[in-house]
């Protein structure tokens, strides 16, 4: 083995070990295991990430290992070797196209297009698998896009896996719940035609917790499915053109101002376009990501790196707060679907948001509002009511609310000089602010 083959075992063993420590601090620090388990989308983003990972170090690797890979198969050295080259599909579904693939995989794990043609024939097939498949579907799905080579095909794919995996745990559970509660119909009844509503409107409570699982999931599930129903159309809309969000770690923040200084040349102009370029597409990756909680952890780091390099706008500080939102609303599913384990974590997601918005709303002006302000103005005047709304369930402090709410009126007034449409969310903003106030004067 070369010096250079040594080096990334020694580089993938350390990442092994690091990641393991990761998820037992994570563990202790947490102090319960979900209470979801199908729906882990935490735990399902470190192993993608993961699986990217091993996917960089086996581009990175000599001509004589990646040989040795493509004649041989991945090793165990490469975590999820067959996820990796797509063979944990094929493994399923052995046809000659997937087969060809997988194959051409193998020698490029990288391609986006190869990838999304692995994911479109096996979706092609309508077959129904195991609910693993679906979770490696996912995972398949994904890869692409933490790899950077973003492409509107491949973040509809993943999307796709996403709805997908959702519609099957939903049957795979609406199966074990006809099951448990009437054996007479055990093979006898078509499930596609029995509804969920009436499997979920039975006055029986569980009589099992497997069965108070399957009530859990299909309810969190239903409402995942009603959050991401216009993903789809975002795509459509917002991802015209495919991006490499690896070019972002070329740019820096002071390449913007020296681009702005120079001004007036040709080729200094088209770098300028180029980079404003790469920064509204890549803005259009984080924006969908967010309905699609196993692209959180990556939208999370594009948005992070788009703030380094436009920090004086608002919009990438938007962009996480939607991402923080995104996981409160999540939380709050689970939470009202009578899983109690998801309330310790509302409150402090719930902070990360307010604090993303307030670094947006610092970004416009209240004194001077443009067009392009409303959308921070307006979603923290939302979100501050919608915390006021559900304060109890999010064990938030009245003070804590109420301060966000003066700061909600400061912006929703001055959104409303530029549309009076938020005249009526105005109107809220001021009655939360009324019923807190009086309740702190009531209470000293």
């Amino acid at each position: 083995m070369s010096e250079k083959e040594e080096l990334i075992e020694r580089q993938r063993t350390t990442s092994r070990r690091k990641a393991k420590m990761m998820d037992k601090a994570i563990q202790q620090k947490s102090g319960a295991v979900s209470a979801i388990p199908n729906l882990d989308f935490w735990g399902l983003q470190k192993r993608i990430i993961l699986i990217t990972e091993d996917i960089r170090k086996m581009t990175k690797s000599s001509f004589l290992t990646k040989m040795k890979h493509s004649l041989l198969g991945v090793n165990e050295g490469f975590s999820k070797g067959s996820h990796i080259n797509g063979s944990i599909l094929s493994q399923v579904l052995n046809t000659g196209a997937m087969r060809r693939i997988v194959s051409d995989l193998n020698r490029d794990p990288s391609s986006t297009n190869l990838r999304v043609q692995l994911l479109r024939t096996f979706m092609k097939e309508r077959k129904d698998h195991k609910l693993e498949v679906y979770r490696n579907l996912i995972v398949q799905g994904a890869l692409p896009i933490y790899l950077g080579d973003v492409t509107p095909a491949a973040m509809q794919v993943a999307a796709q896996t996403y709805r997908l995996y959702l519609q099957k745990l939903i049957n795979a559970h609406k199966k074990q719940l006809l099951l448990v509660r009437s054996s007479q119909l055990k093979g006898r009844v078509n499930i596609d035609r029995i509804p969920v509503d009436s499997l979920l409107r039975s006055d029986k409570p569980p009589s099992t917790p497997e069965e108070a699982l399957a009530v859990l999931e299909i309810k969190v599930c239903l409402n995942l499915q009603d959050q991401s129903q216009d993903v789809d159309t975002e795509i459509k809309q917002n991802m015209t053109m495919p991006v490499n969000l690896n070019e972002l770690d070329h740019l820096s923040a002071r390449h913007n101002a020296v681009m702005q200084f120079l001004g007036g040349g040709d080729e200094t102009g088209q770098t300028y376009n180029k980079r404003k370029l790469l920064i509204r597409k890549s803005m259009a990756v984080v924006d969908v990501a967010r309905y699609v909680p196993f692209l959180h952890s990556l939208g999370l780091k594009v948005a992070g790196r788009l703030q380094e390099l436009e920090g004086k706008t608002a919009y990438p500080f938007l962009m996480e707060a939607r991402i923080h939102m995104a996981a409160v609303r999540f939380l709050m599913l689970r939470m009202q679907s009578e899983d109690n384990t998801a309330r310790v974590a509302i409150a402090p997601t719930f902070n990360k948001a307010i604090v993303s918005y307030r670094k947006a709303l610092k970004r416009t002006s209240f004194s001077d509002p443009h067009r392009s302000d409303l959308p921070v103005m307006g979603e923290f005047a939302q979100v501050s009511n919608f915390a006021f709304q559900n304060r109890e369930l999010m064990k938030l402090s009245n003070d804590g609310v109420l301060d966000n709410l003066r700061m909600a009126k400061k912006a929703v007034d001055a959104a409303v000089i530029v549309n009076r449409h938020y005249g009526r969310l105005q109107l809220k903003i001021l009655n939360a602010i009324n019923i807190l106030e009086t309740k702190k004067l009531g209470a000293s």
